[in-house]
């Protein structure tokens, strides 16, 4: 049994844990590669990153963390309710023996820009300042180009697994099914 399975498998129906096992690793692996390259392209000529001053990395995490969380839950959220719409996957079904997250995540607006201001919003205030507050546990004080670009790749992709899952389970809510097909 993985991690993964271990950690939702008292809170989730194993016949979804394929599911959402394979798209936590598309999306972590594919966040990873694209957040790696781009700042690499984009920082590879300047000069060593600081915590503050005209090249800091406070600044870019912080942006990242809303960025990043919004834009992954304005591609996963519609795709997920596609395929319950389609018949693909099952929609779940959400009680109140359900675990209290899965209830909070059902609570949440059908409204797609709200949902993705909220993830973004997750990850700024609350993602953000723990790796920040990590890094100045661990004592970074300083990245080369290359650290920040290899740093920010791992942890865009980090990221990008974590928020995943909760964006699966808004978009295959129940009663996103009939909304989105009464819509077509």
């Amino acid at each position: 049994m993985t991690p993964f399975d271990r950690a939702y498998s008292a809170m989730i129906d194993s016949s979804y844990q394929p599911y959402l096992r394979r798209e936590v690793t598309t999306n972590g692996l594919t966040n990873a590669f694209f957040n790696g390259v781009i700042c690499w392209y984009l920082i590879k000529e300047k000069s060593d990153l600081t915590w503050w001053g005209d090249h800091s990395f406070v600044g870019d995490i912080l942006a990242t963390a809303l960025i990043l969380p919004w834009i992954v839950a304005m591609i996963v959220i519609p795709l997920q309710r596609s395929k319950v719409r389609k018949g693909k996957i099952q929609p779940w079904h959400c009680d109140t023996s359900s675990p209290r997250i899965l209830q909070l995540l059902d609570s949440f607006p059908q409204s797609l820009w709200l949902n993705g201001l909220y993830f973004g919003l997750l990850g700024m205030l609350v993602v953000a300042p723990l790796t920040l507050l990590l890094l100045w546990l661990a004592g970074a004080n300083l990245f080369t180009p290359m650290e920040y670009a290899i740093f920010k790749g791992l942890w865009a992709g980090c990221l990008a697994a974590i928020t995943v899952v909760p964006m699966l389970f808004v978009g295959l809510r129940a009663d996103a099914a009939p909304a989105q097909a009464s819509q077509a």
